[in-house]
């Protein structure tokens, strides 16, 4: 195979000319995918068992960030696969036409992989093995396919590129930073976060109170850009309070706890941490009525 690749980078031979020479890195790419195709498949047999390949932390934080689920994901990757397995196997019986289109599955894949391992190394700063393991049977599988035309390639991996940005599109930020507004005024001894929705009642009554205070040092974070934050402590819904103290940051979830917080804060007494949290609006759930509606 080695004495036939400088052959296959140049631009002068036809796709039947490189198809005749590229047989057995076609028969290579099919093995390596159907490899890939059986170990994303057993990820999705054993998810439905309540199982999985990776047992590692980062799998589960990684998996977080992302728009769907690591079977899903599984599933998605074993179909690639299977779909460049055959197409690699049509190559290798000499079926000529069907180049461009597995040039444009790998260069799709390939365009995916880049943008999921750049996100994990440079911006989650974490990793997970079954991705790993999932990037470099891509990687191995692609570019001799890749080599073989790069007519399609450029087109194919800018297409990666745009779905995987939309499938892994909650990038870690300071809270700080991915506040949409900060309100300081007098002296204030702490900074508050509130992570809060905009059809959320209970942040609402949060921010209202907020008005009311003198001293305040506060940044507003929409939900949507904290949801890696939110999933990772697995935290169910708004209003969140992050509270900065000197160094030392406290949690409170929930309108109950966060105004039990600032009234006794405001007030000068101690706060009572083991109140129970209430008024939270979680996903996919109705809201906690507010107080006034319980007429308390």
């Amino acid at each position: 195979m080695r004495e036939n690749l400088p052959m296959l980078m140049s631009e002068d031979l036809s796709y039947q000319q490189r198809v005749r020479i590229s047989r057995p890195f076609f028969l290579f790419v099919a093995l390596l995918s159907l490899a890939g195709f059986i170990f994303c498949s057993t990820e999705v047999i054993l998810s439905t068992m309540g199982r999985s390949l990776c047992h590692t932390e980062t799998c589960q934080i990684v998996e977080n960030f992302s728009r769907l689920s690591r079977p899903l994901m599984a599933t998605l990757a074993a179909i690639f696969f299977l779909a460049q397995s055959l197409g690699a196997l049509a190559l290798w019986w000499s079926r000529t036409s069907c180049l461009p289109l597995l040039v444009f599955i790998s260069s799709v894949g390939l365009g995916v992989e880049a943008i999921l391992l750049i996100r994990q190394f440079f911006d989650y700063h974490l990793h997970c093995p079954f991705c790993l393991v999932v990037a470099a049977l891509v990687v191995l599988s692609a570019v001799p396919i890749l080599l073989v035309c790069k007519r399609f390639a450029v087109f194919g991996v800018l297409l990666g590129l745009l779905v995987a940005s939309f499938l892994a599109p909650l990038p870690i930020l300071p809270l700080s930073q991915a506040a949409v507004k900060h309100v300081h005024r007098g002296s204030p001894t702490e900074t508050l976060i509130l992570i809060y929705s905009d059809d959320c009642p209970h942040c609402h009554e949060v921010l209202s109170f907020c008005e009311t205070l003198e001293d305040l040092d506060l940044f507003l974070c929409p939900k949507e850009k904290s949801l890696a934050f939110l999933r990772m402590l697995e935290i169910p819904g708004v209003p969140v309070m992050v509270v900065n103290r000197n160094g030392e940051k406290q949690i409170l979830v929930g309108s109950g706890l966060i105004l039990s917080y600032l009234k006794r804060n405001q007030e000068g007494t101690s706060f009572d941490e083991f109140v129970s949290p209430s008024g939270i609006c979680e996903e996919n759930r109705q809201c906690e009525p507010l107080q006034e509606d319980l007429g308390l």
